[in-house]
């Protein structure tokens, strides 16, 4: 006794393509959007690079142990004005 060959309803054929251009639809938008936010990112990492190498901390001013100088944890306030 022999098996007739497999087809594939049509409900089933319809699933797997429009779930493919989901899956693709979804890769495409998490490219563009990583490469968005790399592009508005640089700038800003680039005026922060220049500005801690003119103040003379150096590119990163926290620690080995990811603490500001002084011991405390978080950002540094100017209280200088």
């Amino acid at each position: 006794m022999s098996l007739p060959p497999f087809s594939a309803p049509a409900s089933e054929v319809a699933f797997g393509i429009v779930f493919g251009v989901f899956v693709v639809a979804i890769a495409v938008l998490a490219v563009v959007t990583v490469t968005w936010a790399v592009r508005r990112d640089r700038p800003g990492r680039e005026a922060w690079r220049r500005r801690m190498s003119e103040s003379g901390e150096g590119a990163d001013p926290t620690g080995a142990d990811g603490r500001r100088p002084g011991g405390r944890p978080g950002r540094e306030v100017d209280r200088s004005s």
